[in-house]
């Protein structure tokens, strides 16, 4: 019988990624982007399409899908996608439950707080949790906050290895520390929506306006505020593409695209969306994001929209890469250090992201090796570093140095990829 986790292991080998022709296509027709062909799938494409869906997140969503438009699944099918609705029905129970003790505390601590991506979404704009699949929760406050909203978090049985006073130099990072719980759930605290290592024009003044377009709403049945449904499109795009560059994002983070566009339609307001994507300078990766969306879900851009968006053309390769990393998952990733190494760039500059790795700044080690305190156990924990590095990277160096043509060529695409990001 094809159970939920037999369906993840089968789509490590057959996933959409390994197919998008045929596979990825039939699943994008079941979730909604046209009508499934008359001819039903046959049991071995029921199984990869199944099997994708749950590794991409978007196996709740076709459970849902198949139930309204009455499509018939075979039995084992059917059994495996409501099971696994039912999985993350029971996830998002919990989450959202501890969702709302953290918005309780925060509010009486006096910590304005706007829940991002799942945390908003899940409840706002999908109606029923269990179609949003979420493992974590992704809060944003002001810079000022930050410190308090981790004392607050704390007080909600929180923890982190960073005490709350040590984020001197969060500032390059786009959230504090990641916290948890003895249950296991994990909170990021965000203090802006764009990546700081994104070569953006995005100011603390536009920060700010952000917020101050927030508006009121009640989430986990407590007090919070959502982003405004134009900047709440905007960061959707953002995420997956100028802070991700499409690493772990997946068909359901294009889902969240289609859903926001579909019932915050009416509130969006795409011009004043294309213009702050054109003065935050993140007009490629929201383009792409999208021309992805629009591929594999049945998002409709506004006619105009994408014209408006002053992006560089953007090249076949490029695009293809972007979307073998979303229906194939994590499996792809390359080190953003590593990859610079592909990048075309002169020995200097390559040799300066050698450097960067082996010597990151105090700040980056304190955040990396949490127990060490002082400058002096910082600087004994750079060997540690090294030797980390070469665990982790050795075989990639390697396959670099041999010029080993299939990881190369992945390398370079990657490199494309970031240039065109406006990545450093």
């Amino acid at each position: 019988m094809a159970d939920d986790a037999g369906l993840r292991h089968h789509a490590r080998g057959k996933g959409p990624g390994r197919e998008p022709g045929r596979i990825a296509g039939q699943l994008a027709c079941l979730l909604g982007k046209c009508t499934p062909a008359s001819e039903a799938p046959g049991a071995a494409e029921w199984e990869e399409i199944a099997a994708a869906a749950i590794e991409t997140g978007a196996g709740p969503m076709l459970h849902a899908r198949l139930q309204e438009r009455k499509i018939a699944a075979p039995a084992a099918i059917a059994a495996a996608l409501r099971n696994n609705y039912l999985a993350s029905a029971a996830r998002n129970l919990r989450l959202f439950h501890e969702l709302g003790g953290i918005l309780e505390a925060l509010r009486a601590g006096n910590v304005p707080v706007i829940p991002l991506k799942g945390a908003c979404l899940a409840e706002t704009v999908y109606g029923d949790t269990a179609l949003r699949p979420m493992f974590d929760l992704d809060l944003v406050v002001r810079s000022r906050d930050l410190a308090q909203g981790m004392r607050v978090l704390r007080t909600c049985g929180f923890e982190t290895d960073r005490a709350p006073n040590e984020i001197e130099g969060e500032r390059a990072h786009l959230h504090a520390p990641r916290m948890s719980s003895d249950t296991g759930v994990v909170v990021e605290m965000h203090w802006t929506i764009m990546d700081p290592a994104a070569r953006s024009r995005f100011t603390a003044d536009e920060l700010e306006a952000v917020w101050s377009r927030a508006t009121p709403a009640t989430i986990a049945n407590a007090p919070a505020a959502t982003l405004a449904p134009t900047d709440l499109l905007l960061h959707l795009c953002l995420h997956a593409s100028v802070q991700h560059r499409f690493d772990g994002i997946r068909l359901r983070n294009l889902l969240d695209i289609a859903e926001v566009a579909e019932k915050l339609g009416a509130a969006i307001d795409w011009h004043a969306f294309a213009d702050r994507a054109n003065r935050w300078g993140v007009a490629n990766g929201v383009h792409l994001t999208l021309a992805l969306a629009g591929e594999w879900t049945d998002f409709g851009c506004p006619a105009g929209v994408l014209n408006a968006l002053r992006a560089e053309p953007l090249d076949d390769e490029t695009k293809s890469w972007a979307t073998r990393k979303v229906l194939d998952g994590d499996s792809r990733r390359l080190d953003s250090d590593v990859t610079l190494l592909e990048a075309g760039r002169g020995l200097d500059a390559k040799i300066r992201s050698l450097c960067r790795a082996a010597f990151p700044s105090r700040q980056a080690m304190a955040r990396m090796y949490p127990s060490a305190s002082g400058s002096r156990a910082l600087l004994a924990r750079y060997p540690i570093r090294w030797k980390d590095l070469w665990v982790r990277y050795g075989g990639v160096l390697w396959k670099l140095a041999t010029r080993d043509r299939e990881f190369v060529a992945d390398a370079q695409s990657e490199a494309r990829l970031r240039e065109y990001l406006g990545r450093t």
